[in-house]
């Protein structure tokens, strides 16, 4: 045998007692388990198993002492892999004489006995190539034959599962052996080497002074560009972390950590290149630095450190007696406001800004750094929802906040599966005839444990998130399929409310909607795909106006909803297809001329451009009438309907005609 080949017998007869151990331990309980089975041939097989375990554990003190002995021959690994593969041969009798014999509890047992064998099985003989995997599919195989032979849907699942794991475990052992043998390989190169650096330690004792020095000298090279960031020389995120036990001192001073989250980065970076974006993250590390040199005289820090957490944010952590609040209050805004102030670089004035999160931990606090920086950042989160060039103090209140949004977004990710979701449905009416022509479907969410949660919280989360797809295609589904069910010769139409995330995934948006209209065989003249003018984003402008042409295509109308509080451009409507546009209910409640002229002027344009227009929020008749008056089309709000989850469209038409006649 090469040295390899020999190690790996080694290997191979370390982990055999442990396999026998498990094939023991495996065979009386199969013995105990299948011993009220009113047949024979079970002890016999009992009897076999257990013999040839004896003989395979004297065969291995054999070879084992032959080991020790230097003594090993080339009959002693074959006879060993016989004996391995033997045992296989007996297990596989045992499935395919047992699985058809035993039902219920018995049969599963065996299939769960092999399985477990043929899993340990990857690890014990990771040595032996061939006998590894021959002895892993002997456990299954013949199993999930027999399971075939039998039939049945379940049996068939059975089978194709069992053969999937086979191909897994025969994978398993094939990559554990080759692990093994190149650890085996790679050992033995590093015991040449050492007996080659052995070999050479005259030459190695004269060159050791100078090594040494080399060494120190790159240690301390290496050391500092773990801890710094190569662009602006401050540290990075895992100096900072490093350096929290020089600074920390329980018990006599505060923790002050400050996140800082860069403004307008992404314009230059985008705007200018990479190049400039660099440049730029430099003069902000220079000024910071000068920042911090003048804390000395306010603050008085007693250790402090500036940091590049990533991409745009910096960090400056301060260590000392922060006693005087106020004091340090007013260097925080001194320094987002150095921070906002316009930066000359290389010729060119840069224009940045500043959010600033502020976490501070008491005195005697022995909360982690890690912590508190946790903190900071979730505090310049903050200040970035509410705008540019904010500082928000981390509080109680902020990360009960953000512990709800998280537990939100855990429920929001199978809202669409645990029938927490409901449609609420309110209806539009003609703004002459007052008949309902569509019903508008309005998604509530139930959220379990936290009870109702309103849609102006979870919608804005779920658009952060990927969710709002999987919930606009539950409301989706539901709305048409609900409206498919409408009585009457004409039902009216469903209103659906659509996110710009799903108009955006043009592929799967078209086909989820053509699949959907033929389960329903909901007519696509009766769907209405509401949007809002977040579609006039340049960003996604090609995207969504393919989507959008698919949609009238189809026949399904498109309306603009919230119209006059996003992106208001009264040209965009000429350059999308849409069919009507709502005129928002801030509009509709406001009595200002101002607001009068809005309406008025969406009207003309409007109906120029063909498209009808809805005015929502309508809670008294005297709104209704003055905005028929004006030329509206249609009317939506609580003075025609509640949202309700069901509706008799025939009752409900009724009802309003009886209000038109009044």
């Amino acid at each position: 045998m090469s040295s390899n080949e020999l190690e790996l017998w080694r290997e191979a007869l370390r982990n055999h007692p442990k396999g026998l151990m498990v094939n023991v331990g495996a065979t009386l309980g199969v013995g105990v388990i299948l011993s009220k089975a009113p047949t024979c041939w079970v002890w016999a097989w009992l009897l076999v198993s257990l013999s040839l375990t004896v003989l395979r554990f004297t065969g291995y003190l054999v070879f084992w002492r032959a080991l020790n002995r230097n003594a090993v021959t080339r009959w002693h690994q074959p006879l060993m892999e016989i004996g391995v593969l033997t045992s296989g041969f007996i297990w596989a009798s045992l499935a395919w004489w047992g699985i058809p014999y035993f039902q219920g509890d018995e049969q599963f047992t065996i299939l769960v006995i092999l399985s477990a064998l043929a899993g340990g099985a990857t690890g014990t003989l990771a040595p032996l190539a061939l006998t590894g995997t021959l002895y892993t599919l002997l456990m299954i195989i013949p199993a999930c034959l027999q399971l075939v032979f039998i039939g049945g849907t379940d049996n068939l699942s059975l089978a194709i599962l069992g053969a999937i794991f086979a191909w897994v475990m025969a994978s398993t052992h094939r990559s554990n052996h080759e692990l093994l043998a190149r650890t085996i390989s790679l050992a033995r190169d590093k015991q040449d080497l050492i007996e080659e650096l052995s070999s050479s330690t005259d030459k190695l004792t004269r060159a050791n002074v100078n090594l040494e020095e080399r060494v120190e000298e790159r240690t301390k090279a290496l050391a500092h560009s773990a801890n710094h960031d190569l662009l602006t020389g401050l540290l990075n995120r895992r100096g900072v972390l490093q350096e929290e036990e020089r600074s920390a001192q329980p018990g006599e001073h505060s923790l002050l950590v400050l996140f800082i989250d860069l403004d307008r980065f992404k314009q230059i970076n985008d705007g200018l290149g990479h190049d400039w974006g660099d440049v730029a993250l430099q003069a902000v590390a220079s000024r910071l630095q000068e920042c911090v040199s003048q804390l000395a005289l306010t603050c008085a820090p007693v250790h402090c450190r500036i940091g590049r957490w990533g991409g745009d944010e910096f960090l400056l952590v301060l260590t000392g007696p922060f006693d005087e609040q106020p004091v340090c209050a007013e260097w925080i805004e001194s320094l987002q406001r150095r921070l906002c102030e316009p930066y000359e670089a290389q010729g060119r004035i840069l224009s940045l800004g500043a959010c600033i999160g502020v976490a501070q931990t008491p005195f005697g606090s022995q909360l982690p750094l890690n912590q508190t920086i946790a903190w900071a950042d979730m505090a310049a989160g903050e200040a970035k929802r509410q705008g540019r060039g904010r500082i928000v103090h981390f509080s109680d209140t902020l990360l009960q906040r953000q512990r709800r949004k998280l537990n939100l977004l855990g429920q929001l990710a199978h809202a669409h599966q645990d029938g927490s979701l409901q449609l609420l449905f309110q209806p539009l009416v003609d703004a002459k005839t007052r008949l309902v022509v569509s019903y508008e479907a309005l998604l509530r969410w139930n959220c379990p444990g936290l009870g109702p949660i309103s849609p102006a919280e979870f919608i804005p989360l779920a658009e952060e998130s990927d969710h709002i797809l999987l919930l606009g295609e539950w409301a989706l589904q539901a709305a048409c399929m609900q409206a498919a069910s409408w009585p009457g010769a004409h039902p009216p139409k469903v209103a659906v409310n659509t996110s710009l995330r799903q108009l955006v995934e043009t592929d799967r948006f078209c086909r989820f909607l053509d699949n959907l209209l033929a389960q329903s065989q909901l007519p696509a003249s009766r769907l209405v795909i509401e949007v809002t003018e977040s579609i006039f984003d340049e960003h996604n402008l090609t995207r969504t106006l393919e989507t959008l042409r698919y949609l009238r295509q189809r026949g399904i109308e498109i309306h603009l909803d919230d119209f006059g509080t996003g992106y208001s451009s009264l040209a965009r409507l000429h350059d999308f297809p849409l069919h009507a546009i709502k005129i928002d209910k801030h509009f509709v409640w406001s009595r200002d001329e101002r607001s009068v002229a809005v309406i008025e002027g969406a009207l003309l344009i409007a109906h120029r451009f063909g498209l009808r227009v809805i005015a929502e929020g309508i809670e008294q008749l005297e709104q209704a009438d003055r905005l028929a008056t004006l030329g509206v089309d249609e009317l939506q709000g609580y003075y025609f309907g509640y949202p309700r989850p069901e509706l008799v469209h025939n009752e409900l038409t009724l009802q309003l005609e009886g209000t038109s006649r009044s």
